[in-house]
């Protein structure tokens, strides 16, 4: 059997480094996505995986990566990881910047990344197969906490997404999945 090839956005540290890391032990071929290139480069040597640079809130570097992927083969399964947080202000006192921060890497980031690498999944099912779609988000997508109105309505945002997108895709062999973690 060839083997199989996954992207990880947000590959360069905590849950996105550990799936890179996760997925090559089992055999996976691995493209590990994200904005620091000495992290990817670490990760590359200790796993063998590949890397691309790339800043999801970008367009051009998602284009980048899309044609990067298209050229090395088929790609199978997604995990959108990339995302991020800023400040831990009351939803009165935050700074909108943030917000809009973590809404871009978060929920629009996912987005592009999603929009351009869905072609070149469903080019690589055959009869018979399927491919995975990740949505890496938070527990605090579900349940709210102080300090952190920005990042719940973000991740939240994702959620929402993962749920419109298995509608969308209901009749198709690709599977949508959503992973909520909590403090990790």
């Amino acid at each position: 059997m060839a083997s199989k090839r996954a992207v990880v956005t947000g590959a360069s540290s905590g849950i996105g480094a550990a799936t890179v890391r996760l997925l090559r032990s089992h055999g996976w071929d691995v493209v590990g996505v994200a904005r620091r290139a000495d992290r990817l480069e670490a990760l590359a040597a200790e796993t063998g995986a590949d890397v691309f640079v790339a800043d999801v809130t970008k367009q051009a570097d998602v284009d980048a990566l899309r044609d990067h992927l298209a050229a090395l083969g088929p790609i199978h399964s997604l995990v959108n990881n990339a995302g991020g947080a800023y400040g831990l202000a009351s939803v009165e006192d935050s700074d909108p910047d943030d917000w809009s921060r973590m809404f871009d890497v978060n929920v629009i980031g996912t987005k592009r990344v999603t929009t351009a690498l869905l072609p070149l999944l469903r080019a690589a099912i055959v009869p018979g197969s399927r491919a995975s779609i990740l949505m890496i988000t938070s527990i605090a997508g579900h349940i709210a906490y102080e300090g952190g109105g920005g990042y719940t309505v973000a991740k939240h945002g994702v959620h929402v997404m993962t749920e419109t997108l298995r509608l969308e895709l209901v009749d198709e062999p690709v599977r949508i999945t959503l992973v909520a973690p909590g403090m990790v």
